[in-house]
């Protein structure tokens, strides 16, 4: 699977990518200044730094300030001589705005500029304003009161709110409100010239796109135009008109259930400050409804800004989006909208997905732990008990196969054969074997060339006389009673649909340290209860080759172990489930293995695996979503797929959000959501540690278990990902041997194998394989 015979799959895939990345980058760089330009034609000083050159001609902390709060429009005017008069003109076009008084002539002094508000409210004339929005839930609810109200109103929106809700944005506009900028992210932070500039920019291109709608109008987030010149300025130059209010409701300081104290009324007219977004708004629409009211009651009128606006700065309702418009909206979806939208659904997916199937699991677990306790076993002889062959294919296994067959020799199941093939090992194993079958009359011993270990056993299933096939690692000590636990369900079988697999319990037996305690820990949670579950519901999709046994005819019908993936024994599992047999898990069959116990180990194990498994998800991907297949098709692969495909597209991005959050100081969500996954697991842990009479100890792993597997998780995904669209020839890893499993009663299951039974006489019949794939390249090894 995944193999490209031609060996141009990844430079193709390369080359692809980077004509894609040129032309991206060729769009961009057309599309990106059209984007960046000011949407409102302005005929002098465009350069984009004159705003800041120009201030720093005076004392920009120190402004003169002509007008006051009454009037609802600020900008900059250059003060200047013209025939004899102090006039202040436009600093953008010739435009001579007025002649300054005597009075004011004493407040400028000898500064270049002023800060000059100007404009007038009629009298008993309210100018209800909204800032943050558009809210995906508030702002309907103030359109709401207002169409009940028949008041309308103007409202200062954040570009990105523009993107995140358009509906609503249109349908401001449409019910007849007028609309400003106020920024693209409500900042106030006015340092970088080109950001000060795209805030405005982007913002007003995002409202052409979703509604056509261009706006001169723009108000400072937080307000303060007197103080804060060069956003004033800046914006000024790109043709907008900064609006303030005079009536500050401080609506967004009062919590849902508080009353806003309504501004007091003096018939004179006043631009009142209210928000539509930023927060929950329950409050601002009490507070709403009672100025509406009280202000109706003292004889005012409503409207939105355009009585008062000049001319030059009246909105356009029919401007016809151009690329760049629809480019910027897009962009700022991409940039900000769109993360937190995944991020939001990946954090309540991920928190239902694992709170549903963690339940979901642990119920079956529970269910499948209690129908083994209470089942009653069919007796029957012992001379009656069919012959097992145990296949253990070998591949220098030196220095723990002698412990293997130990362990296999103190079987209690009385019927047995042991088949060891050895995989054209290099070092003393088949010596080993060959010496130990002269003391014990039940192992045969096969050899052949090195081809791989699917072959090795397939090699060993031929040769089988029984009925029942188990088999086993080079490393893995069988406990006494598990090969009679795997018959039982063979000989003693319920359901309707014959057992063509049962799976055992495999367990870490060098537990040395925290990296191989992790991987204990795994595999307890793992099997216990995971695999306990899936059993009870016909959806077990790995049943391991370390420690398995199988009906011989199924394993004929599905062809053997396939040489396809590097996780034949998942691809064999299904396949066993394709063909209708049943697969089912069994605690009590216990097998001891020796866990990688270094990081780089751990990784090239885990990296066969992840690959191997994906190879078979993709080559039974027809069992997806098919009822057929039952609680497998329609739950436990559908489950295993998502758990690929969504680090694989979000990891990324969850982890560049989780650390801009976290820089932010926005730790608050990635806390509830780490403890969460942490609680789930402690439990999931704790269940499985008490149905398998494990180690307490292993709950001192669980604080840090998401430590080690997050990292391991992205690195295995990833890097399967890029060997699969490389398409190379991938073979076994085969870890290093260092015989460190402990005895078994030092780990408290039960007593040391003896030793090896000696026969009077050997039985040993050592054969040379021809296996049909011998002529292919050689394997680089089983374990």
């Amino acid at each position: 699977m995944f193999f490209d015979p031609t060996g141009k799959r990844w430079s193709r895939i390369l080359a692809t990518l980077l004509v894609l990345l040129v032309a991206v980058a060729g769009l961009v760089s057309w599309i990106l200044p059209q984007a960046m330009a000011q949407t409102w034609d302005v005929p002098l000083n465009q350069d984009s730094g004159y705003p800041r050159e120009l201030l720093a001609t005076g004392d920009p902390e120190n402004i003169p300030l002509l007008g006051n709060s009454t009037n609802p429009y600020s900008r900059i005017s250059l003060v200047e001589e013209v025939d004899g008069e102090t006039v202040l003109t436009d600093p953008f076009s010739d435009e001579v705005f007025r002649t300054v008084n005597e009075d004011e002539k004493d407040v400028i002094g000898d500064s270049p500029y002023v800060m000059e508000r100007f404009g007038h409210l009629t009298d008993r004339q309210l100018f209800i304003t909204f800032d943050d929005g558009p809210d995906a839930e508030f702002t309907p609810q103030v359109l709401d009161v207002l169409a009940d109200e028949g008041v309308p109103a103007t409202f200062f929106s954040i570009g990105t709110n523009v993107v995140e809700n358009p509906e609503v944005f249109q349908r401001v506009i449409r019910e007849g409100h007028m609309v400003g900028n106020h920024t693209m992210t409500h900042t106030t932070v006015w340092t970088e010239d080109l950001r000060n500039r795209q805030e405005l920019i982007g913002t007003d291109r995002a409202m052409r796109s979703v509604a056509g709608y261009g706006s001169h109008l723009f108000r400072l987030p937080t307000g303060d135009p007197d103080n804060k010149s060069l956003p004033i300025f800046e914006s000024q130059q790109l043709g907008y008109l900064h609006v303030d209010f005079d009536l500050d409701t401080r609506d967004w300081s009062y919590e849902p259930g508080e009353e806003v104290p309504v501004p007091r009324l003096d018939g004179k007219g006043h631009i009142v400050l209210m928000h539509d977004g930023g927060g929950d708004r329950t409050a601002t629409l009490e507070a709403l409804r009672e100025l509406i009211a009280e202000a109706k009651a003292e004889g005012y009128t409503f409207s939105t800004m355009e009585p008062i606006l000049p001319e030059e700065y009246r909105p356009v309702a029919d401007t016809e989006p151009v690329m760049a418009d629809d480019a910027t909206a897009v962009a700022i979806a991409g940039a900000t909208v769109a993360p937190g939208v995944i991020m939001t659904w990946l954090f309540w997916f991920g928190i239902g997905s694992l709170t549903l199937m963690s339940a979901l699991y642990v119920v079956l677990a529970l269910i499948g732990v209690r129908r083994q306790k209470r089942r009653v076993w069919r007796e029957i002889p012992e001379t009656d008990l069919p012959l097992v062959s145990v296949i253990l294919p070998v591949y220098n296994e030196e220095p723990v196969v002698e412990r293997t067959l130990s362990a296999l020799a103190a079987s209690d199941y009385p019927n047995l054969e042991v088949i060891a093939v050895d995989d054209g090992s290099t070092d003393n194993t088949l010596a080993i074997l060959r010496n130990y079958a002269t003391r014990w009359p039940t192992l045969r011993v096969l050899t052949q060339p090195n081809a791989g270990k699917s072959i090795a056993s397939n090699h060993g299933i031929m040769t089988a006389r029984g009925e029942i096939i188990v088999t086993l690692d080079g490393d893995t000590l069988f406990e006494p009673q598990t090969v009679r636990m795997f018959a039982r369900h063979f000989y003693d079988p319920t359901g309707k649909r014959p057992v063509g697999a049962v799976a055992g319990h495999v367990k870490v037996g060098n537990r040395t340290g925290i990296l191989t305690m992790w991987q204990s820990l795994e595999y307890i949670s793992g099997i216990c209860v995971t695999r306990m579950a899936e059993s009870v519901a016909g959806a077990i999709s790995i049943v391991p080759g370390a420690c398995a046994a199988w009906r011989k005819d199924a394993l004929q019908a599905a062809g053997g172990y396939s040489h396809d993936t590097l996780a034949e024994d998942a691809d064999l599992t299904m396949t066993l489930q394709k063909l209708g047999y049943a697969v089912v898990q069994e605690n009590q069959a216990v097998a001891w293995t020796e866990a990688p116990m270094t990081v780089k180990g751990l990784a090239k194990q885990r990296l066969r695996w992840t690959y191997g498994n994906l190879q078979a998800l993709w080559k039974h991907a027809g069992m997806l979503f098919r009822p057929r297949y039952g609680a497998l098709g329609m739950i436990a692969l559908p489950y295993t797929m998502l758990a690929t495909v969504i680090p694989l597209l979000f990891l990324p991005l969850t982890v560049l959000m989780a650390v801009l959050n976290l820089a932010a100081g926005n730790w608050q969500a990635i806390a509830a959501f780490a403890g969460f996954v942490l609680v789930i697991h402690a439990v999931i842990c704790v269940i499985a540690v008490r149905m398998v009479k494990e180690s307490w100890t292993h709950l001192l792993i669980v604080p840090v278990y998401r430590i080690i597997y997050e990292p391991l998780r992205a690195y295995l995904l990833y890097a399967s990902l890029i060997q699969a669209l490389k398409g190379k020839m991938i073979g076994w890893y085969k870890p290093e041997r260092t015989n460190s499993v402990l005895d078994l009663s030092a780990l408290g299951e039960t007593t040391a194998p003896p030793e090896p039974v000696h026969a009077t006489a050997p039985v040993c019949r050592t054969l040379s394989a021809e296996s049909p794939n011998a002529e292919s390249p050689a394997a680089p090894g089983t374990g």
